[in-house]
């Protein structure tokens, strides 16, 4: 299981180095899905767009440097991102561990190679 990021997919403003790193990291998974699916080993990708709160990627300047590039204040960052998606939600921190738990259980047992989006949907990080 690898945990990607929609940014991966996403052209967004000053993210060059962050977006290209996640778009190898969802096809080395997509690349290890097709090496050792015969020996029945399963590699999935979730996609998250930003989890805001309680997330430690937000210290260190990253915040300052998303507003900065989307030209508003610090503290509209959560509602900025929620705004983004079709379901106009914010993507918390239970989200992701529950796409995993749901991918690891038994429901998608028969799957590998996917890249599942948890961005609430972003249309321009659909995977093709």
């Amino acid at each position: 299981m690898y945990i990607a990021s929609k940014n991966g997919v996403f052209v967004g403003p000053s993210n060059v180095a962050y977006g290209s790193i996640k778009a190898a990291q969802a096809h080395q998974a997509r690349l290890l899905a097709a090496e050792v699916g015969g020996d029945g080993v399963r590699v999935n990708v979730i996609n998250p767009d930003a989890v805001i709160r309680g997330s430690g990627i937000w210290a260190g300047g990253w915040a300052e440097g998303r507003a900065k590039a989307y030209g508003i204040p610090i503290d509209q960052l959560p509602g900025h991102y929620a705004k983004r998606t079709l379901l106009g939600v914010e993507i918390t921190a239970e989200d992701v561990p529950a796409a995993a738990a749901a991918l690891i259980g038994g429901d998608f047992a028969k799957t590998t190679g996917a890249i599942i989006p948890v961005d609430g949907g972003i249309p321009g990080a659909f995977p093709r």
